[in-house]
């Protein structure tokens, strides 16, 4: 009897027209089919989860304690017990880290046993038997998956190519085997295959203009967490850590009751707003010019730090009013162009010209006249720019009284040190990455970094800077990516097989870690170029939005059922070990195997001839990470192990920069895209900081006469993105999305809490419950992002963002838009 005898041709239907008060009743109702009861009879869900966080590292009679992570895309990566009993999970709880400043765990990790053992859990491979997204389903065996998988891919590639076939990996796990950690399977497989590469296009501001403003490092671009209490001030700006980075917040709250002033930054008067010490409503979008309004106030008053400009940035670096490029040597005939000899040029107060390592006391203002060469300092083009943001014109743009504006910036330059903590918000307006290149400058010009309490930016343990990338992602015989492509122009692909002027034909798709389709912005743009494809392959845990479009679907191994290490996106500073816990359940495998699969079809079983634990090894074994005391022998020991330098990490205390020129850089001589799909750009736009209206969220432009409010989406404590949307306990604490207003909108409107409201743009629409909240701006709507289709009355939030982005900086835009209410 063969595998599909055995397995029969069994049809699956999975409901799409499950209706939304079936889905949550059920939900509610499903701790008697999970397999694990997290509240007793007459408990509250609060009560239960509340037992599990006290419950610390103790075992109960009977139960075994592993080592895990939660290493979702929250920004926590919280060390975690697993309790297992008689072969099953029975509870999760927080485990001690080395530093116990950084003990953690939430509501999300304290739910767990409810995603292993939810009944709509994938439990074995299975092909599509009805229609895209009717959710009709057969049975298969693992071999014909994986041959159906290889048949494919090894077709499109022949006819057209390797770029053929592709691969689009999100943010789903940051493990380091089977997630999307640095050096993770995905990616080797990427590199060895040579398959086109889908970047998801989000969140990508921030790393762009962070990396050309000041480099990344381990810490991103901030001082560990335990420095905040150095600070005089802390400016929370687009970010609302209560929510978003639970764990991070304690850390800027101990740090209020100890003096430092918070000041929070926000379109939103949010939970973090009401913990502040001065709130800044600004309009939405409009952030780089409150930066620049600062700089301008901060010039006005000389409260700049002149010798950490002379020595940390490029301050007097001379620029050619020729063509923008900095003076360098070979310019003036004494070195040869772009080798390491052909320094950049000062000049000093007595007129003394040289390499910026020659130069010990540069001037940071004046235009002048090197052999013929027109120049100015980069200083002196930066003060131009500052020039034409006075206090009255940033106060006005920004919606703010003139008097908060000069209050802020007195705080914020001249009771130093000050630290600038800030993470997505503001990233997600098409003209975010130049607010956030504002919002480096105004720390440049100030010196408020490199020291304690002085840092800038969004701190995030990146962990690549000890792995050994190169033996993970590129084994012998890897080329690389045929192609990286980029979500917001998919379309364009799938249509007219073209990525800017490049020929791109694209047939087949391999999703892992990521419900495209819930988070994606445009939903329905991302619909119709996902179902031109020829062939979908999805990989997850659930039956989410995405999973309803494959061919193939494969179920995945929970987190806990595989051996693994978490080292990047958390905010905090240790490598962590994730031991297997239990097996994985039903027919589901582990991310590494079924890409270990795949390869060996392929013909690249070579690259993946190793085990889990092996491949832990290799991620751990270079140079850099010797030189912290970091061994895999010492994790398995340990379990958890610090990954930053000295006991509290200070984002460059050299005064050194991970940049071209290896300094703080508030001029960018040569702007280039972050993707490049020969679109065309203004690089003038990009050499200094620069402010211009958002795409949609400004009250003047025209298509807000249509849709006369923004609406700017909420993370929710409950959910990270899409991840924990079909959590029977957590939904019982957070039953059903809802639209904020401000009551004086909702009067217009004839609006109140609890009545249905249809939100509404020329890309589609949504109906939920409203609720009015004058913590919202007038002409604002918030709305919570991470629910299902099915979760809502009707529509999807998703339907009303848009997949414009800027020309330079590939980037979802999901705050930047436009949109229309009515009453139900």
């Amino acid at each position: 009897m063969t595998e599909k005898d055995h397995l029969s041709e069994e049809k699956i239907i999975f409901n799409k027209d499950f209706s939304r008060r079936n889905f949550l009743k059920g939900s509610a109702a499903a701790f008697a089919v999970t397999g694990v009861a997290l509240a007793s009879p007459g408990n509250t869900v609060m009560q239960a989860l509340a037992a599990g966080e006290q419950t610390g590292g103790t075992a109960a009679a009977g139960e075994t304690l592993y080592a895990g992570a939660c290493r979702g895309n929250c920004g926590g990566g919280c060390f975690l017990n697993i309790h297992v009993r008689d072969g099953k999970v029975v509870q999760t709880s927080m485990r001690e880290l080395p530093n116990p400043e950084y003990n953690r765990i939430c509501v999300k990790g304290l739910t767990h046993m409810q995603r292993i053992y939810h009944p709509d859990r994938l439990k074995y491979p299975m092909k599509r038997a009805g229609k895209r997204g009717e959710g009709k389903w057969e049975r298969i065996s693992w071999d014909e998956a994986i041959n159906t998988i290889a048949d494919k891919w090894k077709e499109y590639t022949a006819q057209y190519g390797k770029q053929a076939f592709s691969i689009a990996w999100g943010s789903g796990s940051y493990g380091s085997v089977s997630g999307q950690g640095m050096g993770c399977a995905t990616n080797r497989l990427l590199n060895v295959t040579g398959a086109s590469n889908i970047s998801m296009t989000v969140d990508a501001a921030h790393g762009f203009t962070a990396g050309n403003a000041v480099g990344w490092g381990p810490n991103f671009t901030l001082n560990e967490s335990t420095d905040f209490k150095n600070a005089n001030n802390i400016f929370i700006w687009g970010s609302n850590p209560i929510i978003s980075q639970i764990h991070n917040a304690h850390f800027l709250l101990e740090a209020k009751e100890k003096g430092t002033k918070l000041v929070v930054i926000d379109p939103t008067y949010n939970i973090m707003a009401s913990k502040a010490d001065v709130f800044v409503p600004v309009r939405p979008g409009s952030d780089g010019a409150l930066a620049l309004g600062m700089m301008n106030i901060i010039v006005r008053e000389k409260w700049t730090d002149e010798a950490f400009m002379k020595a940390s940035t490029v301050a007097p670096f001379l620029v050619k009013d020729s063509d923008g490029k900095y003076l360098r040597l070979s310019d003036l005939g004494k070195a040869t162009a772009g080798t390491p000899t052909d320094g950049i040029i000062v000049r000093d107060a007595a007129g003394k010209i040289g390499s910026a390592t020659e130069i010990t006391d540069p001037v940071l203002e004046g235009s002048f006249e090197i052999n013929g060469i027109k120049v100015k300092t980069a200083y002196s083009l930066l003060l131009e720019r500052i020039a034409e943001y006075p206090p009255e014109k940033a106060a006005e743009i920004c919606n703010i009284p003139i008097a908060q504006l000069e209050e802020v910036t007195r705080m914020y330059a001249a009771n130093k040190p000050s630290t600038i903590y800030s993470f997505f918000g503001i990233d997600h307006y098409v003209n975010g990455h130049w607010s956030l290149f504002a919002m480096y400058a105004l720390a440049m010009i100030t010196g408020n970094m490199c020291k304690p309490g002085a840092s800038v930016g969004m701190g995030e343990n990146l962990g690549f800077h000890f792995i050994n990338l190169l033996g993970s992602l590129y084994p012998a015989g890897a080329t690389g990516p045929s192609m990286t492509l980029v979500t917001t122009e998919m379309g364009r692909v799938m249509s007219e097989q073209k990525y800017g002027n490049k020929p791109a034909v694209i047939k087949g798709i391999y999703l892992t870690h990521t419900n495209l389709i819930g988070n994606q912005a445009e939903r329905n743009y991302t619909l119709e170029w996902l179902n031109k494809m020829d062939f979908i392959v999805v990989a997850d845990m659930n039956m989410n939005e995405t999973s309803l479009y494959a061919d193939i679907l494969l179920p995945v191994a929970h987190w806990f059922e595989v051996d693994d290490l978490f080292v990047n996106y958390s905010t905090h500073p240790y490598v962590l070990l994730q031991e297997k816990a239990i097996e994985p359940l039903y027919e589901c495998k582990s991310d590494y195997q079924i890409i270990k699969m795949i390869a060996e079809k392929l013909g690249y079983g070579a690259a993946f001839n190793m085990t889990e634990k092996e491949y832990m090894q290799l991620l751990l074994d270079g140079a850099a990470a010797k030189a912290l005391n970091i061994s895999f022998e010492g994790l398995l020991e340990k379990k958890a192990l610090r990954t930053y330098p000295g006991e509290t990490f200070i984002a460059n205390e050299s005064g050194v920069f991970g940049t071209a020129t290896g300094r703080a850089q508030f001029y960018n001589e040569t702007p280039m895209p972050n993707q490049n799909y020969d679109q065309q750009f203004d690089a003038a736009k990009d050499r200094l900081p620069y402010w211009e209206k958002p795409n949609e969220a400004w009250y003047d432009l025209p298509v807000r006469s249509k849709y006369p409010f923004t609406i700017i989406s909420d993370h929710s404590r409950y959910r990270t993105h899409t991840q924990w949307w079909d959590v029977p306990a957590l939904l019982e604490l957070d039953p059903e999305p809802f639209v904020k207003i401000n009551a004086q909108d909702a009067a217009k409107y004839g609006i109140k809490t609890g009545d249905k409201v249809k939100i509404f743009n020329d890309r589609g629409y949504v109906v939920m419950k409203a609720h009015l909240n004058n913590g919202v701006q007038p002409g604002v709507l918030t709305a919570p992002k991470g629910w299902e289709k099915q979760q809502y009355i009707d529509g999807h939030f998703s339907n009303l963002t848009s997949h414009v982005v800027n020309q330079i900086c590939a980037n979802s835009a999901f705050f930047d838009v436009a949109v229309a209410i009515e009453k139900l």
